[in-house]
């Protein structure tokens, strides 16, 4: 499609899409051909025809069950059987339920004694957590290096193996994540808490947010924390009393630690 040396056309890219579509790519893989060729065209100066409207639809989500509380309660409570990494990992994936891209991305210089801070993905917004304090031994011990998102899929279940959780068809730190923000939505309400804390909490993006809570993508652009606190970690300090897995790392056996 591209190698003549000429500028691609509006029919040009249109035509690629078509192609691809013939051929029986997926809506979803045709979605990752779209950002990749926006990309392309951007960075080298073509006009780009499409608007967000055009961006293909995924058919249906992939295959990522929750993970039941009481797996992730032993996998916390078993945390003298791992290494200093894998320790390290699942403390981040239970505390923000962050995505195996967002954990690859944490380098050292991004967390103090006191903080951390998480680069989104999915066009989230970059958030700043404070770090509870039974979850600071862990992060002083260990020193983040350069990982990839599969890598970290292999830990994961590693973590399962060492803690005897059964690891079934589509498990991965995604299923914490799913699981901690219906329990965290749930324990929210429970105190009389907006329940769109978690996509503040999680660094979801703002359309994001205005779509889960409130039925809009621009409700979420109206929001601003900021009007209610000027704390930056203020909805950390209004989540983590609620939160339904930091309790566990408390109680979890202080033995030796690899």
């Amino acid at each position: 499609w591209l190698g003549d040396g000429r500028e691609p056309t509006d029919s040009d890219f249109r035509r690629y899409f078509i192609y691809r579509r013939e051929q029986g790519l997926s809506e979803r893989s045709l979605r990752t051909k779209f950002f990749h060729l926006k990309k392309l065209a951007l960075s080298n100066g073509w006009d780009w025809p499409f608007t967000a409207d055009d961006t293909p639809v995924s058919e249906e989500e992939p295959f990522q069950p929750p993970l039941m509380p009481e797996d992730i309660e032993k996998l916390i409570k078993a945390q003298h059987l791992y290494l200093k990494m894998e320790r390290f990992f699942l403390a981040v994936s239970t505390t923000w339920g962050c995505r195996r891209e967002e954990m690859a991305r944490i380098r050292k210089r991004d967390y103090d004694d006191s903080s951390i801070l998480i680069r989104t993905a999915k066009h989230g917004q970059r958030v700043r957590h404070l770090i509870p304090d039974v979850l600071k031994p862990i992060f002083e011990a260990y020193r983040p290096r350069q990982h990839n998102p599969a890598t970290l899929s292999y830990m994961f279940h590693r973590i399962c193996h060492k803690a005897g959780v059964k690891v079934e068809k589509g498990y991965g730190f995604h299923s914490i994540r799913r699981t901690l923000r219906t329990l965290l939505e749930w324990r929210l309400a429970e105190n009389r808490l907006p329940l769109s804390l978690v996509a503040d909490y999680q660094g979801w993006s703002k359309t994001t947010k205005g779509i889960a809570y409130g039925g809009a993508p621009m409700l979420g652009v109206y929001a601003h924390l900021e009007v209610v606190s000027s704390d930056p970690f203020a909805v950390d300090r209004l989540v983590y009393p609620v939160h339904p897995f930091l309790g566990f790392w408390k109680e979890s056996p202080s033995k030796k630690r690899g």
